[in-house]
């Protein structure tokens, strides 16, 4: 087998959004959700759900803009100082974006219909994610791009695991899983 590194970013991509394997992928971690439960607050404190749904698509969609941004040709940098660049300062973009709260609204238990919406939000973004992953050839594929990729699957396995352990304290989780 000849993997290449996009391969295997792929790879890792598909098993975080929507390929089983030994761990729940987000897909599947928000499978039958409902407005009451993603609204849900833990004990103690926390976000909900929804928030961290609402959380993980900002930061997929920015993703999805990076990428394009790399395939395309445009706003491409040489600049290593990224988000969680070991040793690196934070770059000003970055402290721009990290400023804004992407949790948010808590959601509206009786509010289905908007709960949808960003179901619907979460499908569209991790769908042209893929699509814009697969556009991505190994020599685009520099030293800012590969730890935008590396630490964006990272944040949606640890949120996603979140998101089930919710689900397990509500109740909501299935007790027999397909």
């Amino acid at each position: 087998m000849n993997l290449k590194l996009m391969d295997v970013f792929r790879m890792e991509y598909d098993f975080c959004w929507d390929t089983e394997t030994w761990f729940a992928p987000l897909e599947s971690a928000l499978k039958g959700l409902n407005s009451i439960n993603a609204s849900w607050q833990p004990p103690g404190g926390g976000n909900t759900i929804w928030q961290t749904v609402k959380h993980l698509n900002y930061y997929n969609a920015l993703l999805v803009k990076q990428v394009n941004d790399t395939t395309t040709g445009e706003n491409v940098s040489n600049n290593k100082a990224t988000f969680g660049d070991i040793g690196e300062t934070v770059d000003s973009k970055w402290k721009e974006i990290l400023a804004e709260d992407t949790f948010g609204y808590v959601g509206d238990p009786a509010d289905s219909e908007k709960w949808n919406a960003v179901l619907a939000d979460t499908l569209q973004i991790c769908e042209s994610l893929r699509r814009s992953l697969a556009q991505v050839k190994d020599s685009q594929l520099d030293e800012e791009l590969a730890g935008r990729l590396a630490r964006q699957i990272l944040h949606n396995v640890y949120h996603t695991g979140q998101i089930v352990l919710i689900r397990k304290q509500q109740g909501s989780w299935p007790k027999v899983r397909e």
